[in-house]
């Protein structure tokens, strides 16, 4: 008896696991369905919140249907078919690929409509001299304190006239750009220029960005040998180099392109400070005081004509810019989805120097953006151009600049989306800009009332009572303040003036 129940217990302890085993495995396999169907749902209802792509959408409907809705037998099929799509695509991701002839993809015809536009003929075109005379100059590193200011004192040899015996090292340093500067005066007579600054040129922008700095500089030196001569009584020679420098920012002025035309203000206000100490404190002439006049005549409001010519630029390149980050074309005019690595600049040198490796982050890089990207270069044109659209209202004169917020966020993360939030986050640089401009126009106005306000002073012997006293002496915009539209401040302290906008002081500086 004791042998059987050895057997039957040997005979039914298999059984017994048998049955334990496929319960565990069911247990297992329903917490693992209930999981994944949760986790699904999360991510549905995430992409919902967010504004997912469509196609997210789809992947995350097919999968929940698949769990749901898909009868069992079928479930297995379904398993294998996703399988299948995910060994080929990685098949697909390892296997070489000849990117030969694939360039970013531009929208050549309205670059080539936009270049045609501003051509100029090679003979008329000021930039080329520029980049001739700026081909072998450096700005000098090593240039005195004085130029370029130091810890002990602000003021610089831009800021007022100055004397050569109280500087006799600035003399001599700057004594070695005579030629320079007499280049750039000669060059600066020409009318028109073009520095080839074109959309999405990667050539033309990287040397407009080296020359510049080296025109910044440039123009630095003529203002500061411009001083000196006002002191030593070379005003002529100063008023030449001023000039000079306003038919440079003039150049820069003709770039349809925010960082020249800004370039532009900044080195006229500077010009401007400079000219203001001349006419308030220098006692110019009559003649002299004709000659500033002259110079000053961006007296008019051309923010709306500015702004139209840059965004026009700045709508191109970022169409540009989009649509050549996220495809590719060759020759023959196909496209594809770009195989430009993520992160390209994070990548060893060794693994961009390897072309199938680069090829292998490449087509991750295509998969990962056929998720969430326009299906064609047109569909993110179409983004750009309308996010353009609206803000071409910043050119009204009635436009509302309290109302762009300093940063847009937002949490939707559909491509149109993403697309218009990087849009968007220009604008708060779009504020500051026309703030810069208002800036620039007030100082401009007022300089020229400054030299209405000399030529009273000069005739009466005292500076006037108010503005209405000039009235006459200067054109009617000139009173304006940009920002309010409203008449400058000016106040009277005998032995001294105030004149101001709601910006910045006009002077005292």
């Amino acid at each position: 008896m004791t042998e059987t129940k050895t057997q039957n217990n040997d005979k039914f302890e298999p059984i017994e696991n048998n049955s334990i085993l496929p319960k565990k495995r069911r247990i297992f396999a329903s917490i693992l369905k209930w999981f994944s169907l949760c986790i699904l749902t999360i991510l549905f209802l995430l992409a919902l919140v967010v504004d997912a792509p469509p196609k997210i959408f789809i992947l995350l409907l097919i999968f929940l249907a698949a769990f749901t809705a898909l009868p069992k037998p079928a479930r297995k099929w379904f398993w294998l078919g996703v399988g299948v799509a995910f060994v080929i695509l990685i098949i697909w991701i390892f296997l070489p690929e000849d990117n030969t002839g694939w360039r970013p993809y531009t929208f050549d015809e309205e670059i080539a409509a936009f270049r045609s536009k501003y051509a100029i003929p090679d003979e008329e075109n000021a930039a080329l001299a520029y980049y001739e005379i700026y081909d072998n100059y450096n700005p000098d590193a090593n240039s005195p304190d004085f130029f370029k200011g130091s810890y002990l004192s602000s003021l610089t040899s831009l800021d007022k006239p100055w004397l050569a015996k109280d500087h006799p090292e600035m003399i001599v340093w700057l004594n070695g750009y005579q030629d320079l500067l007499q280049k750039l005066i000669q060059n600066s007579q020409r009318q028109k220029c073009r520095f080839l600054i074109m959309p999405y040129d990667a050539d033309s922008d990287q040397k407009f960005t080296e020359a510049l700095p080296k025109i910044r500089y440039s123009v630095f030196l003529l203002i500061s040998a411009a001083n000196n001569d006002i002191a030593e009584g070379r005003t002529n020679s100063a008023l030449e180099k001023y000039s000079c420098v306003f038919r440079i920012a003039d150049h820069l002025h003709q770039q349809p392109a925010f960082v020249p035309v800004m370039v532009n203000w900044a080195i006229k206000r500077k010009t401007l400070e400079a000219l203001n100490h001349f006419i308030i404190e220098q006692n110019p002439d009559i003649d002299q005081l004709k000659q500033i006049a002259n110079l000053l005549n961006d007296l008019e409001n051309n923010w709306g004509t500015d702004w139209h010519n840059m965004l026009d630029f700045d709508r191109l390149k970022a169409k540009n810019y989009f649509a050549g980050s996220a495809f590719e074309v060759n020759k023959a005019g196909k496209i594809r989805l770009s195989r430009q690595p993520f992160f390209e600049d994070k990548l060893s040198q060794n693994a961009l120097d390897n072309k199938y490796q680069t090829g292998v982050f490449g087509k991750i890089r295509a998969t990962l953006r056929w998720l969430y990207i326009p299906s064609s270069p047109k569909k993110i044109a179409g983004i750009v151009e309308a996010v353009f659209e609206e803000q071409h209202a910043m050119a009204e004169s009635d436009f509302d600049w309290d109302k762009v917020d300093d940063f847009h966020f937002n949490w939707k993360l559909n491509n149109q989306s993403i697309i218009r939030t990087l849009l968007y986050n220009n604008e708060s640089n779009y504020k500051q800009i026309h703030e810069k401009y208002c800036e620039y126009l007030t100082l401009c106005r007022g300089s020229r009332l400054l030299i209405a306000i000399k030529q009273y002073k000069d005739e009466h012997g005292s500076w006037p009572p108010d503005l209405e006293s000039i009235k006459t002496s200067a054109p009617a915009e000139a009173f304006l303040d940009p920002v309010t539209g409203k008449q400058l401040q000016y106040e009277n302290h005998v032995e001294s003036f105030s004149l101001y906008g709601k910006l910045i002081n006009i002077w005292p500086q």
